[in-house]
């Protein structure tokens, strides 16, 4: 054996022990294997001759769009996919794995980049971990309102094994129309991982968000040949931008997956078409296919910068059809792959004004009004500032990605605000999530002002400037990579809190004394219209036990109008229910056939001192803020 498979095979050896020894050792070896395996695979069969920093992209983005694709085609054939044949995969990745690495290093083995670039990129990747891991130290559930839906589809697909087209048995919701290829890959980890629902969410979120992070940066590094910019622009994406760590307040998991894969496409659309194989557009195929159902907007960006690619870069040659064509041929190649789904989407849009998530145009919360907030954090609006400036000095030798980099931006804000030039706002890219996601512009614009300056200065300075210019740079990144991280603390917002422990310790004491067709009626709130959410840990009962519940997630306005009106007719009725006495919350329950009450002690509806020591409610159990009662 050579000292090159030694090192390989020690390295992934030491890999093993690492995850034996760490808490939760199942779901780090699923999510390493189901979320890199299959990326690092394919793009290492199609060998696009990338430097090592720029692959992991390719791993990342590859990987999150094999799983959906693959749910899809096995749904459309009837089949599906159990715990027992994701173990049997997970260990066959696995196993190909060890052999490609046995293969590769049959040949001489050099270190990916000089020792400070990777010193500066474990830092990156460990302290990303950190500070993830710390975001949620003190979290017994995911928060706020998107957190419970993701879980319900999740189970749904954990379950039946295929695309979830219907949410039965939990909700009489078909032709679910969703976007699921974040859940599809979740719930492929989940059922190798041990966890409880909840637990799981908040650790594969926040191990999405250090896979953000990784791919931002290795994939600025293939767009800009300069390992240095891509590490400023994932030190940018992890820890100087509130984007994307504040996802987990809101549950943004979706977004977060599918903008994990988006910068795979800035990189892919910009190499692929000046090779004269097809490898690079394979690629693109799988990644586009997999991204149309992760998340809409996130592909409609990745979708605008080929758009941006071909009119920044290519409409000028003499191949511009050509080039037009190979793309197109990617796109489309990519909407077959997804096609049997697609065609459900279809088939479920509904005219504009029909007042549920189905429809195409329209929506108030949609505007750019409705979003000003977002766009103008103070955050945002410092980072914006600097990434400008940046962008500006990226000009110097960078010039062609920094006008398409500007062209994609306004591309993005007119497609997200067609009003301007005389058409509807579309219901399904909306200025909410472009402001949630503007972190990528600006760690690109950031890179581009970096990249160039750094490149410039290396060329021009004399051999021994340019060394202490190198020096010097490392020692600022390494000092903002630091610092940016420690004061990355305290991304949740407490508002945004639903669920905490005792919840947790009610809800595991729900499963096991139950029954699994006892119904519950919990507080509940108003969230956006019509729409209503719950507003303690008494919502989480259905994704987590699989128990009705009087509110049930939000995603109950993609069923069909009866099943709406009948759920909003008694959440409205809940929402205005504050001041009922405790015979009219039984009377209530008794006509919809609810028989147990989900109360706490600060519940504006079901409230523990309101229905203690009454006759129409028998306490079954009680923990410090829970109090679980019968109706009698």
């Amino acid at each position: 054996m050579n000292r090159q498979r030694m090192i390989g095979l020690g390295g992934l050896f030491g890999i093993g022990i690492l995850i034996l020894i760490l808490p939760n050792s199942r779901f780090w070896f699923a999510a390493l294997v189901c979320a890199l395996a299959p990326g690092y695979l394919l793009e290492r069969w199609l060998d696009l001759d990338l430097a090592p920093l720029v692959r992991p992209s390719l791993w990342i983005g590859l990987s999150l769009a094999v799983w959906p694709l693959g749910y899809l085609w096995l749904t459309t054939l009837g089949l599906a996919l159990s715990t027992g044949m994701i173990t049997l995969i997970a260990f066959g990745l696995m196993s190909g794995v060890v052999w490609r690495l046995w293969r590769e290093t049959a040949q001489p083995w050099f270190l990916p980049a000089p020792l400070p670039i990777l010193g500066l990129a474990l830092l990156i990747i460990g302290l990303t971990i950190s500070t993830r891991i710390e975001h949620i130290s003190n979290l017994a559930f995911p928060p706020w309102v998107d957190s419970l839906h993701h879980a319900t589809i999740m189970r749904v697909i954990a379950e039946s094994g295929q695309v979830p087209y219907s949410l039965r048995p939990y909700m009489p919701v078909d032709n679910f129309g969703y976007h699921w290829g974040f859940h599809a890959t979740a719930a492929t980890i989940y059922n190798l991982s041990g966890m409880s629902i909840p637990q799981f969410m908040l650790w594969y979120g926040q191990f999405l968000g250090v896979l953000v992070v990784i791919s931002v940066g290795s994939a600025t590094i293939g767009l800009t040949k300069s390992p240095i910019a891509g590490l400023a622009a994932a030190t940018m994406t992890g820890f100087i931008s509130i984007m994307p760590a504040y996802y987990l307040s809101w549950g943004r998991y979706t977004l977060l997956s599918g903008l994990a894969m988006v910068p795979v496409v800035l990189l892919l659309a910009w190499v692929a078409l000046d090779r004269p194989d097809r490898k690079g557009l394979i690629l693109l195929t799988i990644v586009v296919g997999g991204l149309l159902p992760t998340h809409f907007v996130a592909a409609g960006c990745a979708l605008l910068w080929c758009v941006a690619v071909w009119l920044g870069r290519d409409v000028w040659t003499e191949q511009r059809w050509q080039i037009l064509g190979k793309q197109a041929a990617a796109v489309g190649m990519a909407i077959l792959l997804m096609s049997p789904w697609l065609a459900l989407l279809i088939r479920e849009i509904q005219p504009a004004g029909s007042g549920t998530p189905k429809q195409l145009v329209g929506g108030g919360y949609n505007t750019f009004e409705a979003a000003k907030g977002l766009y103008f954090t103070w955050n945002n609006v410092w980072l914006l500032r600097v990434s400008m400036l940046a962008a500006l000095v990226g000009f110097w030798r960078q010039w062609r990605l920094v006008l398409i980099s500007f062209l994609w931006a306004g591309l993005v804000m007119l497609f997200a605000n067609p009003v301007v030039i005389g058409l509807p706002y579309l219901s399904f890219f909306n200025n909410n999530i472009v402001a949630l996601a503007i972190f990528l512009p600006i760690s690109l614009w950031l890179a581009l002002g970096v990249a160039s300056l750094d490149q410039g200065l290396s060329q021009y300075l004399s051999l021994g400037f340019a060394r202490s210019w190198r020096a010097i740079r490392t020692i600022i990144l390494a000092l903002t990579i630091v610092i940016s991280a420690a004061k990355l603390h305290g991304v949740t917002n407490d508002g945004t809190i639903i669920a905490k422990a005792d919840d947790l310790t009610a809800l595991n004491w729900i499963v096991q004394r139950i029954p699994k067709n006892a119904r519950f009626a919990i507080n509940t709130e108003g969230w956006l219209y019509n729409v209503a959410r719950g507003s303690d840990g008494g919502w989480w009962i259905l994704p987590y036990v699989g128990l009705q519940v009087s509110t049930p997630p939000v995603v109950y306005n993609q069923g069909t109008p009866e099943y709406i009106k009948a759920v909003e007719a008694e959440t409205s009725w809940l929402r205005n229910a504050n001041e009922k006495t405790a015979s009219e919350l039984a009377q209530w329950m008794r006509e919809h056939n609810y028989d147990y009450a989900y109360a706490t002690t600060n519940g504006k509806i079901f409230n523990q001192a309101k229905l203690a020591n009454v006759p129409e409610f028998e306490l079954v159990y009680e923990n410090a803020s829970v109090a679980i009662y019968l109706r009698r």
